[in-house]
């Protein structure tokens, strides 16, 4: 009895002292401690910032620009200007060769009196020259006019002479000269008109193989190559000077 007493008693001492020593972890699954992470900052890239332009570098670079565009306006005057004067002075060349061939055609002397100096006379064999004092007078005045650069006189003279004398014997002279001025203005339709008038109305003068050449030309300006070629192949077959001017201008554009 003594013995069952001193059992119950020991094992109601160890009792508390097991429970206090039964770890925790035997209750369930073992628990896993997972640390939070700590954050990290991360640091911000701002651009940098761009400064603007001072309002005096702003300023400086537009008088520059203006100033170019002064310097290349001048310069594309100067050279409409060259231009100009180098087709004034081709007009000029061309009318002084055409008055020494014209004292050729009318008996290898410069003109007589009847026909005066300057004027590019018609060969007889082509168009007979009637003996008209007044047609040859009004002729040569507007002639001289474009002979001293009054193209405005000269155009206006030729003009009231076609007017005037339809049938003339200058008449396809000055259709002629008429194309000249106009293309020497740059007015490439007038020009058409004025070379289509001899070619169409005046086959046979003396002035027909430079008025296709001239049309040639005018057509290529305005861009319709077909007629142009047509027209500068027409005045290459001959053996004149327009001949040899058309071979050259059918090689450099075609």
């Amino acid at each position: 009895m003594r013995a069952t007493i001193a059992g119950i008693l020991l094992f109601t001492f160890l009792l508390p002292t097991l429970h206090a020593a039964a770890p925790v972890s035997e209750i369930g699954s073992a628990p896993t401690y997972t640390p939070s992470p700590i954050p990290v900052p991360v640091p911000v890239m701002t651009p940098p910032q761009q400064s603007a332009p001072p309002a005096g570098d702003a300023h400086y670079q537009m008088q520059m620009l203006e100033d170019e565009v002064r310097t290349l306006r001048g310069m594309v005057e100067e050279l409409n200007n060259e231009v100009r004067q180098l087709k004034a002075r081709q007009l000029e060349d061309y009318m002084d060769l055409d008055r020494r061939v014209s004292g050729l055609v009318s008996g290898g002397a410069p003109a007589s009196s009847s026909s005066p100096q300057g004027v590019d006379q018609t060969s007889s064999a082509v168009e007979p020259v009637t003996p008209a004092g007044d047609e040859t007078a009004h002729y040569t005045n507007a002639y001289n006019q474009l002979k001293a650069g009054k193209t405005a006189e000269a155009t206006a003279l030729f003009k009231e002479h076609i007017a005037l004398y339809p049938s003339g014997a200058y008449t396809a002279n000055a259709h002629y000269w008429l194309g000249e001025i106009y293309l020497l203005q740059n007015k490439l339709e007038p020009a058409r008109q004025a070379f289509s008038t001899i070619v169409n109305s005046y086959p046979a003068h003396r002035k027909a193989a430079d008025a296709t050449f001239k049309l040639g030309q005018v057509y290529h300006m305005m861009g319709d190559n077909v007629k142009a070629k047509a027209m500068l192949e027409k005045a290459a077959a001959g053996n004149d000077n327009a001949a040899k001017l058309a071979q050259r201008f059918l090689q450099q554009n075609f």
